[in-house]
């Protein structure tokens, strides 16, 4: 096996096990905090004020990489991980058996989350860098979409604990992140190398061309403030509408996340290559289809008709978000990569800010408001990627 198939090994799996830790939380957190004592409004902030970090500390750690390499800010990330997860464990563990308080109870976690937000908001710069280093022009959009088959993957294994395992045991649910997260900074020690380009180059002075990628960037901004409102208000418009229990709600609607994830998956390992379609033309696409998938599942009722909507959500976001990234890694050029990757983070932190807080907020005008509200934001994601598409073809991208 070369020494990029393993390092690409090693990076799957390390975004894997970032994303479960983020998929659980966001599923588990908004129905645990109302058993924890919290209200829908505190946790949406905890949430929200978290992606605000991530957007103020993952530009830097983006530059970083250029200066420092990737490895190290990967090992950073992935340490945090680690401890964040303990850390939420313990907290969970002593709430629930009386020890702490509601009031520092929630203080606990929004440090806990604070912290492990600033460390770990690295790996996505790092490692979307790390992948442009290894990977041709003409391999790009394949290599991009490794990396997103990982967050659906991991995806679904934070949608899957939630479902299986939180609803009873949410300690030992933070254990089991806890353990992934070791096992992949091991990876990243062993099976990992530092690239050559970024092992071999000083800080490059190359400036972002904003004028060419802030689509992109505008797109990445309105999906995932799109999706994080799906992934906040899922459970509780099962739970609130369809009376289910807040065991329940838990678990079926990271069943529900966990669906969309795997088709986000099999869209991003199969499909993408089966087709051999452009960058641009997988954005355009999967945008297409993401808007019609999220108009639907506002407008139906029940469990069923939402699980089948966010599975077509899943494909369309599965094209749209692989080709998104590639379009904006091949329209970066070289020299800029790191710098690139973590604006690109920035504007995801800022998506995960808006989504969290609004959703909460939405959803005490009406379950089904969130849902509209997604609509809209992937729909002015679905014409930027039109207007993206065009301007490709005009010069052959």
């Amino acid at each position: 096996m070369s020494q990029t198939s393993k390092a690409q090994i090693a990076l799957f799996l390390s975004l894997t096990v970032f994303t479960t830790g983020q998929s659980f939380l966001l599923v588990v957190l908004p129905p645990l905090g109302r058993r924890l004592g919290f209200s829908d409004l505190h946790i949406g902030g905890i949430l929200s004020l978290s992606a605000l970090l991530i957007m103020a500390s993952a530009p830097a750690w983006g530059y970083l990489s250029e200066r420092i390499g990737r490895r190290p800010v990967l090992l950073a990330a992935l340490a945090g991980a680690m401890l964040g997860s303990v850390g939420f464990g313990a907290i969970v563990h002593f709430r629930l058996s009386g020890t702490l308080s509601v009031f520092l109870a929630l203080v606990l976690i929004a440090v806990v989350r604070a912290a492990q937000t600033l460390v770990t908001s690295g790996i996505l710069p790092a490692a979307q860098a790390y992948m442009a280093d290894v990977t041709p022009p003409a391999q790009r959009a394949n290599g991009m979409a490794t990396l997103g088959v990982a967050i659906g993957v991991g995806a679904i294994l934070g949608a899957a604990l939630a479902w299986r395992v939180a609803g009873a045991n949410p300690v030992m649910a933070f254990a089991i992140i806890a353990i992934l997260a070791a096992v992949a900074l091991s990876s990243i020690l062993w099976l990992a190398k530092e690239p050559i380009r970024a092992a071999s180059t000083a800080i490059s002075d190359t400036r972002l061309p904003l004028g060419r990628i802030w689509p992109f960037l505008a797109i990445t901004l309105a999906s995932i403030s799109a999706y994080s409102i799906l992934q906040q208000v899922t459970a509780l418009r099962l739970q609130d509408t369809l009376g289910f229990t807040i065991e329940e709600s838990i678990s079926r609607g990271g069943a529900a996340l966990m669906a969309t994830a795997l088709a986000m998956i099999v869209v991003q390992a199969c499909a993408v290559r089966v087709f051999g379609w452009t960058s641009a033309r997988l954005l355009g696409v999967g945008a297409i289809t993401a808007v019609i998938a999220m108009l639907i599942c506002t407008l139906v009722t029940t469990y069923s008709a939402i699980f089948a909507t966010l599975i077509l959500l899943g494909i369309g976001l599965g094209l749209m978000l692989t080709g998104n990234l590639a379009s904006l890694s091949l329209w970066t050029g070289g020299g800029a990569q790191g710098k690139a990757a973590g604006v690109n983070v920035l504007a995801q932190g800022l998506g995960q800010a808006i989504g969290p807080i609004a959703g909460a907020s939405l959803h005490r005008i009406s379950p089904e408001a969130p849902f509209s509200a997604a609509t809209v934001l992937l729909a002015i994601a679905c014409l930027v990627a039109i207007s993206a598409w065009r301007s490709a073809a005009a010069n052959q991208l």
